[in-house]
């Protein structure tokens, strides 16, 4: 009796075999390839389909009580900031640092009555707003802090530590400190008439651009200037390499450099692209039909607005026009509801409707749709998270 019959399987059976099992692999990959490449058309192409796959697949929305919280007290008159992957919390004379898990890694002693902050990167500038003090933090540490003469009046910071503040309160109408990442003054800049509204330098440490407000005339002349640090550094003379005049009756509100020489300008008027002498307007506010309530600059190659449309009580949006200051790319994303607060930093925005907070990048996508049970107070991003404060808490969400 037989217990086992071997088969013969020739070279031919095998040959045959390997080649139906490389065919049945090969229209497996071009069926998941397909359905990849269907998936990438349609979320880049359609904005409707786009929407469903960040709620349904992509799985982008985060509710209330799912993230890590940092408790406060409502009573108590707290300043918060957010910078690289902190948050920076000033109470009294102390200043806490949280990490994204909301653990405190930092505690420092500060003397600042009013604070306000500026941030890029992996740096924070603090001052006290009317008086002297001024704080340069990176990480969890402060790396110097001065009393300058004057008092502040704004701050900035670029990407590599080098500071920018504008005094007030001394002999001259304005003044203009520049300090490197490690606390040196480099220079000071006077300007005896104009009040200086804001100031900024550009990343590759060169530039300090400045705006000024000239009310001597019977219109506002707003007026921007931009200095060669290395010139400045070494002689006041001929350190200016152009100057820029803002139409009549245009108020600056802040101005920021976008790389190395990219000046943007916002006005209440419109958004103005500055480049070697020539200026640009990328966004003009004055449209009689359309509602515009925010709009930014804060960003690393984009600027924003956004515009109001209703058609009744119940179908209220707002409509995020991006624009790519250098290419002059248009790109947008339409939320349901009315934007009450925007906050932004470096390809994240941040647009809150009072219990939901879009966050959105510079290409218009999705990047995190919070929705709250109570209303958010205020958002503040950095380049690497945000912090969702509330009356008792603050939530931190990883970008």
């Amino acid at each position: 009796m037989k217990l086992i019959e071997f088969k013969e399987f020739s070279r031919e059976n095998f040959v045959q075999a390997i080649n139906k099992r490389k065919i049945a692999i090969t229209i497996c990959v071009s069926i998941i390839s397909l359905v990849i490449l269907t998936f990438v058309l349609l979320y880049v192409f359609n904005p409707n389909f786009r929407k469903w796959a960040d709620t349904h697949i992509l799985m982008k929305v985060v509710h209330e009580g799912s993230l890590s919280s940092i408790d406060i007290d409502e009573a108590e008159n707290i300043s918060v900031y957010a910078y690289d992957k902190y948050i920076a919390i000033i109470n009294g004379n102390k200043m806490e640092i949280y990490n994204s898990s909301a653990k405190s890694v930092a505690s420092h002693e500060v003397s600042v009555i009013t604070p306000i902050f500026d941030a890029n990167g992996k740096y924070m500038v603090i001052g006290d707003k009317g008086k002297q003090k001024i704080y340069l933090v990176s990480g969890t540490r402060i790396l110097w802090n001065k009393d300058i003469d004057g008092s502040v009046s704004r701050i900035a910071v670029n990407e590599n530590g080098y500071v920018s503040v504008v005094c007030v309160g001394s002999t001259y109408k304005s003044v203009v400190c520049v300090y490197d990442t490690n606390g040196n003054q480099l220079f000071k800049s006077y300007i005896p008439n104009n009040t200086v509204i804001d100031s900024t330098i550009s990343s590759d440490n060169k530039l300090l651009s400045f705006a000024e407000i000239d009310t001597s005339k019977t219109s506002v002349q707003s007026i921007i200037k931009t200095i060669s640090i290395k010139d400045a550094t070494s002689s006041s003379d001929n350190a200016f390499t152009n100057t820029y005049s803002i139409p009549d009756n245009a108020l600056v509100i802040n101005i920021k450099y976008q790389g190395n020489k990219n000046l943007i300008c916002m006005c209440d008027s419109g958004i103005y692209y500055l480049y070697d002498g020539n200026m640009n307007q990328l966004m003009n506010f004055n449209d009689e039909n359309k509602q515009y309530s925010f709009a930014g600059i804060n960003l690393s190659n984009t600027i924003f607005e956004i515009e109001e449309s209703a058609d009744g009580i119940q179908n209220q949006k707002s409509i995020v026009h991006l624009k790519n200051s250098t290419s002059g790319k248009n790109r947008e994303y339409t939320i349901d509801g009315i934007a009450k607060e925007t906050a932004s930093s470096d390809d994240n925005i941040a647009i809150n409707l009072g219990t939901e907070v879009f966050f959105i990048n510079s290409k218009g996508w999705l990047i995190k749709q919070y929705i709250a049970n109570q209303e958010v107070r205020n958002v503040i991003v950095s380049d690497r998270l945000a912090a969702i404060i509330f009356k008792d808490k603050i939530e931190i969400l990883i970008l």
